[in-house]
């Protein structure tokens, strides 16, 4: 498929104040409210399928509110190249979430850009990925037959006794990813912590100053200190004889 098409989801109204959203390139750690580790998810389909976008995204509302972001391409703010938009969502996400039918097999962008480029941070162990089939297609003949399909056996949400029971399954699949993936960020500062401290350098005793001793006399001045003076009168010439 060509170059995503740019969307926007209509914003809710309210009655109370508006928050102010932080941008897409501010690090969040935690969420605002629950105190837990931020998860970020980034949702991959193909435009043809939004009413399953759509459709998945109100399924993860609970996980939203406890702290999940939940990304894709129409949830991108505007201001930039949405392709280097798209590959920076991907690189900040935890979890790539991709809807398998017919014309995400089909897209060229979907599936030889989006998906390749989350199997290769895969590999690296920077992102889990999840397969979620939302149309019956040949997903058995991809790379994605070699991992565990949602919903249940890879059996498309038109094949369950209704679209919202599928969906049930698939957000909770994708949840028990989301619950490790949060373990495993809310660890990491607890390995830290756990680190060996680095062996402090004691620094070396200041030398004692010497105590005050007198200062020693001249050798010249003790001489003449320890020989007895002269009397006056042996000092005294005696008076000569005539």
């Amino acid at each position: 498929m060509a170059a995503p098409i740019w969307k926007k989801r209509p914003v809710a109204q309210s009655s109370g104040p508006r928050k102010r959203r932080n941008s897409v390139d501010a690090p969040k750690s935690f969420g605002h409210e629950t105190g837990k580790p931020e998860v970020r998810v980034f949702v991959s389909y193909s435009h043809q399928d939004e009413r399953a976008e759509e459709k998945l995204y109100t399924h993860l509302a609970p996980w939203r509110n406890d702290g999940v972001s939940v990304r894709h391409d129409k949830r991108i703010e505007s201001g930039g190249e949405l392709d280097t938009a798209i590959a920076r969502e991907l690189r900040r996400a935890h979890i790539f979430v991709a809807l398998l039918s017919p014309a995400y097999l089909d897209s060229n962008y979907c599936w030889n850009i989006e998906y390749k480029r989350a199997m290769s941070r895969r590999a690296r162990a920077l992102m889990r990925v999840v397969a979620v089939v939302v149309k019956p297609c040949s997903w058995k003949r991809t790379s994605a037959a070699r991992f565990k399909l949602l919903p249940k056996d890879g059996v498309p949400p038109e094949r369950w006794s209704s679209s919202d029971a599928a969906f049930v399954n698939v957000a909770e699949g994708i949840g028990e990813v989301i619950k490790l993936v949060r373990r495993e960020l809310a660890a990491q500062p607890v390995a830290r912590s756990q680190a060996a401290p680095k062996a402090k350098i004691k620094p070396k005793p200041k030398p004692k100053s010497p105590a005050a001793t007198p200062a020693r006399p001249s050798k010249a001045r003790a001489t003449s200190a320890s020989k007895p003076a002269k009397s006056r009168a042996s000092s005294r010439k005696r008076p000569t004889r005539g």
